[in-house]
C-alpha cells in the first residue's frame, strides 16, 4: 500500500525528515488538501459489492427511471475527421520509432523499476512503426453519430464523507456515476469534449437501484464493453499540491530546497496508481484549472495558441474557482489504461457543485 499521510503535520515532517528547509515544508503542508483515496481490488463476482456501494468498473447501479447515457454525434465531427487525418499524413514509421523510444524514457521517469520493465517488455512487442494512423481515421468518423458511452466508476458519497473530509461542497448524501466515451476518448481540451462524459448525480435510495449492463451496440464499438469490476476501500488522507502545480509554485520555495522536494515527492509517488475524491490531482501534463476556466468559456486549446490570447487572460482568474470531483487512475491489473499510464480528472465550477448542476462537470484525460 502507498504511503498515505493523514495530517498536514505529518507531511511537514515527513519533508522536513528528507532534508527539506523548514519554511518551506511548512509552506507545502499548509496547502495540503483532505482528499479520500479508493483503494482497489478485482472482485470474481460482482454480486459480492452491495448495489450502490462505491466501485469502479463492472455495471453501474442505476434508478428504474435512469437509463444509459448516450452522447450525441460532436458538433465538430469534420474538423476532428480532418485533424487526426492531417496527423495520420505527417507521420511516417521513422518518426514513431523516435517517438516510441521517448515514451519509454519518460516512463523509465516516473514508475518504479519492476513496473518499468514490465512496460518496457510490452513497449517491446508493440511496433509503432507499422502502426495504421488511416484506421485511427477511420475510427474518428464515429464522432458523426451517436453511441453509448462506458461506464467508468459510481461512489456513494456517503461513504466519502465516513471516510474523511473531503471538499464542504460536495454533497454528503447520494452518489456519483461517471460515464466516458471510452472509444473516442476525448481529452477535455476541446468545448465539445463533454460530448463524450456524463457525470450523474443520484439520490436514489438503494433498495430502489438495479444493476444494469451495457448496451449492446457498446460492445460493437469497443472489445470490452465493461471494465473489471473493483470493489473499494475508502480512506482518508491529506495531500501536498501535485509538483510544478499552480498552488507548488505559489509556496515559492527556496532554490537550495527545489531538488530535494522533488526527490521527496518521486518518493511518496512512486506508486502511480491512485483512484481518489476531492483534494488536489496527481497531474501529469500541466494546470488543469486554468484549462477548465477556458474551455468552459470556449476557447479551443488543441494547439496551444489559445492560451495567450486576450480573451484567456479575461477567464484566468476563475481558474481557483474549480474543483476536482475525481480521480481515476490507469490500472493495467484491470486492464484500465487511458493514454500512456495516465488518468482521468473529473472537474467541476464551485457554482455548479453547489448548485448540483453536475451535468456541467468536465472530464479531462492527462498521460505520459
Amino acid at each position: 500500500m502507498r504511503q498515505v499521510f493523514g495530517t498536514s503535520a505529518e507531511i511537514e515532517s515527513s519533508l522536513k525528515t528528507a532534508g527539506v528547509r523548514d519554511v518551506d515544508a511548512k509552506a507545502l503542508a499548509a496547502r495540503a488538501k483532505p482528499y479520500v483515496w479508493l483503494f482497489t481490488a478485482l472482485v470474481d463476482d460482482e454480486a459480492e459489492i452491495p448495489l450502490g456501494a462505491t466501485k469502479i468498473g463492472g455495471s453501474p447501479d442505476l434508478s428504474v427511471t435512469t437509463t444509459w447515457p448516450w452522447r450525441h454525434p460532436y458538433p465538430d465531427h469534420e474538423q476532428r475527421v480532418a485533424e487526426v487525418q492531417a496527423h495520420a499524413d505527417d507521420i511516417n514509421g521513422e518518426d514513431m520509432t523516435t517517438v516510441q523510444a521517448q515514451m519509454l524514457e519518460e516512463l523509465r521517469k516516473v514508475l518504479p523499476p519492476d513496473q518499468f520493465e514490465a512496460a518496457a517488455q510490452g513497449f517491446a512487442e508493440v511496433d509503432l512503426s507499422q502502426f495504421n494512423f488511416d484506421g485511427l481515421a477511420e475510427g474518428t468518423q464515429r464522432t458523426a453519430e451517436p453511441a453509448p458511452l462506458a461506464f467508468i466508476a459510481q461512489v456513494d458519497l456517503a461513504e466519502v464523507w465516513r471516510a474523511g473530509p473531503v471538499d464542504p461542497d460536495i454533497p454528503r448524501e447520494g452518489r456519483l456515476l461517471l460515464f466516458y466515451d471510452i472509444d473516442q476518448r476525448p481529452g477535455g481540451y476541446k468545448p465539445t469534449d463533454t460530448t463524450g462524459a456524463r457525470l450523474i448525480y443520484d439520490l436514489t435510495s438503494a433498495e430502489g437501484l438495479r444493476r444494469v449492463e451495457p448496451p449492446s451496440e457498446l460492445a460493437e464499438l469497443i472489445e470490452e464493453a465493461t471494465l473489471p469490476a473493483q470493489s473499494c476501500v475508502l480512506i482518508g488522507a491529506i495531500s501536498p499540491p501535485f509538483y510544478g502545480s499552480p498552488d507548488w509554485d505559489a509556496c515559492s520555495l527556496r532554490e537550495m530546497s527545489d531538488e530535494t522536494v522533488r526527490n521527496w515527492w518521486s518518493d511518496i509517488t512512486a506508486d502511480g496508481h491512485d483512484h481518489r475524491i476531492g483534494g488536489h490531482p496527481l497531474q501529469i501534463q500541466g494546470d488543469m484549472q486554468t484549462e477548465c476556466a477556458l474551455v468552459s468559456n470556449g476557447l479551443d486549446l488543441g494547439d496551444g495558441t489559445a492560451w495567450k490570447s486576450k480573451a484567456a487572460q479575461r477567464f484566468k482568474p476563475d481558474a481557483v474557482n474549480w474543483v476536482l470531483l475525481m480521480q481515476i487512475a490507469s490500472d493495467e491489473e484491470a486492464d484500465m489504461m487511458w493514454g500512456d499510464v495516465g488518468n482521468l480528472y473529473v472537474w467541476i465550477h464551485r457554482d455548479a457543485l453547489r448548485a448540483r448542476r453536475f451535468e456541467e462537470a468536465r472530464v479531462i484525460l492527462q498521460c505520459y
